[in-house]
């Protein structure tokens, strides 16, 4: 990931700029309501942005973190209005870091007669790593002893022309070999180092295609990731981008038949990730590259959340199998030479154990295992590489323990056996025991000690660990009263309580 927090430093440039405006700079929040009400009602939506910005701030210095979202997000309509959404963005995000939110998840087992994409699983989510930590050091086969599961990709990435000495081929051959001894899927990230220009139907792009099928495994083809980041120098032309993946597209089907076009931009900056998209007819694949950070433009940004960065995209491309194509937790700050373990495999937690139960078009995750310092390249402030952190870790085996994950790509269809998880208020009657779990998302990052579930006196479940799985036997649940579920902090101290009532 190389700046990819770039856009939120110009948003934030530009909302400097424009609170140079002689607007009233009243740390009073009565007078602030009274001009915030006087801008709408007069339509001035700049000067409207401002104050309800000014009121965000107030009451997120105080945390008074509900008030605080609300004015946050209103910042952003009224940005809108005054025709600069994109200026809104930023407030959106400081609202997710600091809000509140619980959900009762139950699963429901179905016959899936949905149509999938090129080795779309039914349900579940491929496991991937970009086998870059000390302990790995790019062996493929120490995986999965490493970490307790196989997995099902594997990451690489090769440039423009470049030429593998030792299998005499532009394809990366060798590492194809070790992905299929393994049993595993390889993603390759293939990066146009010269600009779109020298993307061209030559030679060089034929051969290559034809080394992919020769390969006899399924290729997930990333061609020109982060495409709408400044730090490549494919980007900065959508038209040139679209034609140029189109065409790549088409000389994988004729050529390859075992190659699924990925298309995957950055989770940031979101405002010009649109005129990337190359269309829905060759596009197999979405995937992201989403890292969360703990320290980012000179301040600590505990509230960052992947779930939070995914869910306007997904919302936007779910009509397609979403993977994060890269990603990862960074649990060292080499900037603030500080440690970040706890925060950290909470953020794991928040990536696995809950993104793809909410998010269930998450059909693969792959985590980019890689400090950081170890590289010549982008900036050095961050530590992903799980083998340097034993919290982190072990949380990531515990949670891809599950059967959520799944360890083999293959060619699938319709008319297969899948699981989703669905809110409780849309589940109708359920009168067995279920697996279920509890969406809980506090400020700042923070993360309860349990989580349990009542009905009155009745303790139903309860977990002590992300992504807190319980199972709750619905037979003994009375139908018209309400399961309270409540989060609580290492004192038995209530962070976050709620009723939910299943769908009559």
């Amino acid at each position: 990931m190389k700046k990819y927090l770039f856009y939120v430093a110009v948003v934030l440039l530009f909302l400097n700029i424009l609170l140079i405006r002689e607007v009233a700079a009243e740390s009073d929040p009565v007078e602030l309501k009274k001009n915030l009400e006087n801008a709408i009602n007069k339509e001035e939506w700049t000067y409207a942005a401002t104050y309800s910005k000014e009121l965000a701030v107030f009451h997120d210095t105080n945390q008074d973190y509900d008030q605080a979202v609300q004015y946050y997000r209103a910042t952003a309509d009224y940005w809108a209005k005054a025709g600069h959404a994109d200026w809104g963005i930023v407030n959106l995000i400081r609202a997710d870091h600091i809000d509140t939110e619980m959900d009762l998840l139950v699963e429901r087992i179905y016959l899936s007669e949905e149509k999938v994409a090129k080795f779309e699983p039914p349900s579940g989510t491929y496991l991937g790593m970009f086998v870059a930590g000390k302990r790995e050091n790019g062996r493929v086969n120490k995986v999965n002893d490493l970490y307790g599961k196989k997995h099902a990709l594997y990451l690489t990435y090769t440039p423009w022309r470049k030429k593998y000495q030792d299998t005499n081929s532009y394809f990366p051959l060798s590492f194809a070999e070790k992905v299929r001894e393994n049993g595993g899927a390889m993603q390759i990230g293939w990066e146009p180092s010269n600009g779109l220009d020298d993307v061209v139907d030559d030679d060089y792009v034929r051969q290559f295609a034809r080394e992919a099928k020769a390969t006899g495994i399924p290729v997930f083809l990333r061609f020109a990731g982060e495409m709408n980041g400044e730090w490549v120098p494919w980007s900065g032309n959508s038209e040139k981008y679209r034609e140029k993946f189109r065409l790549i597209h088409d000389i994988m089907a004729e050529e390859a038949p075992n190659v699924a076009m990925v298309w995957s931009p950055n989770f940031l900056p979101r405002h010009n990730i649109e005129p990337y998209y190359p269309g829905d007819n060759v596009v197999d694949w979405v995937g992201f590259s989403l890292y969360t950070i703990p320290f980012s433009h000179g301040k600590e940004v505990p509230g960052g959340n992947p779930i939070d960065y995914l869910r306007p995209l997904y919302e936007k491309y779910s009509h397609k199998p979403i993977m994060l194509s890269e990603g990862a937790v960074s649990h060292y700050s080499y900037e603030l030479d500080k440690d970040y373990s706890e925060w950290a495999a909470g953020q794991i937690g928040n990536m696995y154990g809950f993104l793809p139960r909410l998010f269930p078009k998450v059909k693969a995750i792959t985590y980019f295992n890689l400090d950081k310092r170890t590289t010549n390249y982008d900036n050095q402030n961050n530590n992903y590489d799980m083998g340097d952190n034993q919290l982190v870790d072990i949380t990531y085996k515990r949670i891809i323990a599950s059967n959520w994950f799944l360890s083999d790509v293959r060619a699938s269809s319709a008319g297969h056996k899948a699981s989703k998880f669905e809110r409780i208020e849309n589940i109708s009657k359920p009168t067995n025991k279920r697996n279920c779990f509890v969406y809980v998302k506090l400020p700042l990052g923070e993360q309860p000690y349990l989580v349990a579930a009542y009905q009155g006196n009745n303790k139903l479940a309860e977990s002590y660990a992300q992504p807190w799985e319980m199972k709750i036997d619905f037979s003994k649940v009375r139908e018209r009263e309400p399961i309270t579920v409540i989060a609580y902090d290492c004192n038995l101290k209530s962070l976050v309580k709620k009723e939910f009532m299943g769908r009559r």
